[in-house]
């Protein structure tokens, strides 16, 4: 008796008894056209890879550089004098005040503790914790407003002061 699957019925079957297998040519084939087939859309799937990589890495060094180019406008940090101009005063324990701790070492404040207070915001924090701070930023830790005065260009406006502290401004 002789086996029979489905690509044999559709195919001309050798009446004389013969065994032979016409079939596995056209198998070949369609296995070297599949495989032409899978091996394109491989290449076409890493070419879209290598592209998306290279849209993200430049969006990416853009985004690095624009930041970069926001904190070089700002300046390193405040130089002694004018680090000797914030008020320092005495820690004194206040009713409806949240903030008894020092953010900047997480150490809470004790009744007469030198604290440095910021003139923009009025942050305190231990005097050698800014002072460390402020020797390297000229921004409050906490809000990171900036203590120095934005520098105003000849004729300057409103937008022209925000696009050197590194902000959004109107033309």
């Amino acid at each position: 008796m002789v086996w029979l699957n489905r690509r044999h019925l559709l195919t001309d079957f050798p009446s004389s008894g013969d065994n032979t297998d016409d079939s596995s040519d056209t198998e070949e084939t369609n296995f070297d056209a599949n495989m032409v087939v899978m091996l394109a859309a491989l290449l076409c799937a890493l070419v879209a890879a290598l592209l998306l990589n290279s849209v993200v890495h430049l969006y990416l060094r853009r985004r690095r550089e624009s930041m970069e180019a926001a904190t070089d406008l700002q300046a390193s940090g405040l130089e002694k004098r004018e680090l000797k101009k914030i008020p320092v005063a005495k820690f004194r324990f206040r009713r409806g005040v949240s903030a008894t701790e020092c953010s900047i070492c997480l150490g809470d404040f004790v009744d007469g503790a030198k604290v440095r207070v910021l003139p923009e915001c009025n942050h305190e924090f231990h005097v050698k914790c800014v002072d460390k701070w402020l020797s390297e930023h000229a921004s409050c830790p906490n809000c990171r407003r900036s203590l120095v005065p934005p520098k105003v260009v000849d004729g300057g406006d409103q937008a022209t002061v925000r696009a050197e502290q590194g902000g959004v401004g109107m033309v």
